[in-house]
């Protein structure tokens, strides 16, 4: 039954996050109508409890004496229940409480997401709030571990004027993340400051392709002036995370081996088995100086591509020496690798993937808007649910929020399938009734851009449609999910598809009307000295870059 208020009841020890968690509940259902949502006990609809039979993370929803009940095994448990009730609970002008029932159990111990912190993307450069918000609303999915990346490839320095700004953005990330009750981790690879000397650099990588990237400013660890410049830099920058939180405050290191890192040297080679293997061994040591109970990520992606005899070394340098390893990451650009599903994890450790959210069949990434691809990512979780233990998917930004929420529901039940989750997506974030039109629309969209990524005729009839769909669904819209960013940058997406695949140029004014509305919302630089900046900004004609573009 709808009604004009909700009195909540707590029924759990004083805790700050739960008292954050009835935050969330009432500022997400009071946004969304106008029911009221105050905390009593008079005649309380809802409750939130804590029970230590469940076990942390899990929570159950139930119903006892015609008042429904949201328990969790801890405080943190009890957000993931919220989200859950939130999602499939209705806001038709009053709250209509969900009549979901049940317990569920995370099935990964890992529902990590790396927030790819650089280039003045939207993580880079977002307010704290917007920031905290984000977070709490990806909480609501089942996220319980955050990976920011110290950006490095940014800095000249420690003495560049933006360092210190660099520091303070990824140590505001650990801060909500312990306020949240969540993980934390940082990615760490052999790369270093623009200003690195020359005589210490990487030697490039063999790759025919540009599958492991070469980017960034690599340094060779196998030389002992790098290895001493490495060990300097990432020691300040453990310094710096360990006087922002304790001995607490830093989960996980996640290594990374390609992209911004590798050498190709004869004293590393081959790379992922032996330099980057010594190279993550130091490090990992040094870092647990400062944080004890840090748990060591190994990073696998694009092993062997060209092949040189990485997996199967792994796997014996972990028989050596592994022990301080506890969780081996893999995937590539396709497929997931075989070598870790045919003949077993180096080590015998937990696996985890790590979904390319983001860039696929997208440049600049999130240029045109909202990117959805459940039926990709649907195909490649089929491959490795049987055997991951959770991951990290790669965002370099909000435009691809469904595919996080799509992810990291894999993560919690492997067996929920992506259409599962739009639908609750949808319903949540846009309102009842428009499901099915949304549905259309976001099949068209992953369509046009698997055409479009593989060379393939995008059907302009498809195209069109969706664009028409979004322009019918928005005037069925209650105002809350009208004005959403996130329903904004789906039906922006639609204009800009229409526009480059139907009309033929991204040079009109409905184009360039929804590119500056896109960089208003992922705060881009009109102007910007940032040579990465382009890969993160929509193609709109009036914006500039001073400082070239690699």
């Amino acid at each position: 039954m709808s009604t004009h208020k909700l009195t909540v009841k707590i029924q759990a020890p004083a805790h700050e996050l739960i008292t954050r968690a009835f935050t969330i509940l009432k500022d997400r259902i009071q946004e969304r109508c106008l029911t009221a949502v105050v905390q009593g006990h008079a005649h309380a609809t809802l409750v939130l409890a804590t029970d230590s039979d469940l076990a942390p993370d899990a929570f159950r929803i139930d119903e006892v004496d015609h008042v429904t009940r949201i328990a969790s095994g801890s405080p943190r448990g009890l957000i993931y229940g919220i989200g859950k009730f939130l999602r499939t609970s209705g806001y038709d002008g009053t709250f209509e409480p969900s009549s979901w029932r049940g317990t569920s159990v995370p099935q990964s111990s890992v529902r990590g997401m790396y927030f790819a912190s650089h280039f003045h993307n939207w993580y880079h450069v977002a307010s704290e709030e917007e920031i905290t918000r984000y977070m709490e609303d990806l909480m609501l999915w089942g996220v319980n571990v955050f990976k920011v990346t110290f950006p490095f490839i940014n800095l000249q320095d420690w003495n560049d004027p933006e360092a210190q700004t660099a520091l303070e953005m990824a140590s505001k990330y650990g801060r909500i993340c312990k306020k949240l009750g969540l993980q934390f981790c940082i990615g760490i690879n052999n790369t270093s400051f623009i200003g690195a000397p020359d005589h210490i650099r990487a030697q490039k990588l063999p790759s025919d392709q540009r599958l492991r990237g070469n980017c960034g400013h690599p340094i060779c660890p196998s030389n002992p002036e790098g290895l001493d410049y490495l060990m300097e830099n990432i020691r300040h920058l453990f310094k710096q995370f360990y006087d922002q939180f304790g001995d607490i405050g830093l989960d996980f290191v996640k290594f990374w081996p390609y992209d911004e890192g590798g050498c190709a040297c004869e004293k590393c080679k081959p790379w992922g088995c032996n330099g980057f293997f010594n190279f993550a061994r130091q490090i990992t040591k040094m870092g647990r100086e400062y944080f004890p109970g840090m748990q060591a990520i190994l990073c696998t992606w694009v092993f062997d591509t060209p092949y040189e005899g990485e997996w199967p070394g792994l796997t014996t340098a972990m028989g050596k020496d592994g022990n301080w390893v506890d969780y081996i990451l893999a995937d590539s650009h396709t497929d997931f690798p075989r070598y870790p599903l045919d003949v077993g994890v180096p080590g015998n450790l937990p696996l985890l993937n790590f979904p390319e959210i983001s860039m696929w069949g997208n440049l600049p990434w999130g240029g045109w808007g909202a990117h959805p691809l459940p039926d990709r990512f649907g195909r490649l979780w089929d491959q490795v649910k049987h055997v991951v233990k959770g991951g990290f998917p790669y965002s370099e930004g909000i435009y691809e929020d469904m595919n996080k929420a799509i992810v990291v529901q894999f993560y919690w039940d492997r067996d929920q399938t992506a259409q599962e989750t739009l639908k609750e997506y949808i319903a949540y974030e846009f309102g009842a009734g428009v499901t099915q039109d949304v549905l259309a629309i976001v099949e068209i969209l992953e369509d046009s851009a698997t055409c479009d990524r593989t060379d393939e005729p995008v059907n302009k009839q498809n195209v069109q449609c969706a664009f028409e769909l979004a322009d019918a669904v928005n005037g069925r819209l209650p105002n809350w999910g009208r004005k959403s960013w996130r329903w904004e940058i789906l039906s922006l997406r639609t204009v800009l598809d229409r526009e480059r695949f139907v009309v033929g140029s991204i040079q009109t004014p409905e184009a360039q009307s929804a590119m500056a509305r896109l960089m208003e919302i992922y705060h881009c630089q009109m102007e910007t000295h940032d040579p990465y900046h382009h890969r993160v900004r929509p193609l709109f004609k009036q914006a500039l870059s001073l400082g070239g573009e690699d």
